[in-house]
């Protein structure tokens, strides 16, 4: 594995939890022995600890807060990685972000009631 940084993009826990699976087979793969670096196996554990959705229900809701509410990619991440559950936590998540503002309690029952639809489908 090189240490060289080819490109950088923010992604959500479970797409972490994805890749590190996909480096631990590969590691695996190359020497059974060796496993992950200590970095390595520290990431793997935390993002096994607090993924709290499939890689698939995290793009798929990451994209549909950012195409129908135009919620920022930054903020459709934290709501990805800390799965709000009630109108409070969803608020603190977008209090900063410029269309979370615009939203009213409505709007975010709505958002938080499509998002559990899109995690059970």
């Amino acid at each position: 594995m090189s240490g060289r940084k080819i490109s950088e993009k923010t992604i959500s826990i479970p797409e972490v939890k994805k890749m590190m699976e996909m480096v631990k087979q590969r590691k695996e793969k190359i020497d059974a022995e060796e496993g992950l670096t200590h970095f390595q196996e520290i990431t793997y554990n935390y993002v096994n600890k607090y993924a709290k959705m499939s890689e698939k229900d995290a793009i798929k809701i990451q994209k549909f807060l950012i195409d129908k509410y135009e919620i920022e990619e930054i903020y459709a991440i934290n709501i990805v990685n800390i799965d709000p559950h009630t109108i409070q936590e969803l608020r603190m998540i977008l209090e900063k972000s410029f269309i979370g503002k615009t939203l009213n309690e409505g709007q975010l029952q709505e958002l938080l009631t499509q998002i559990e639809e899109l995690k059970t489908s």
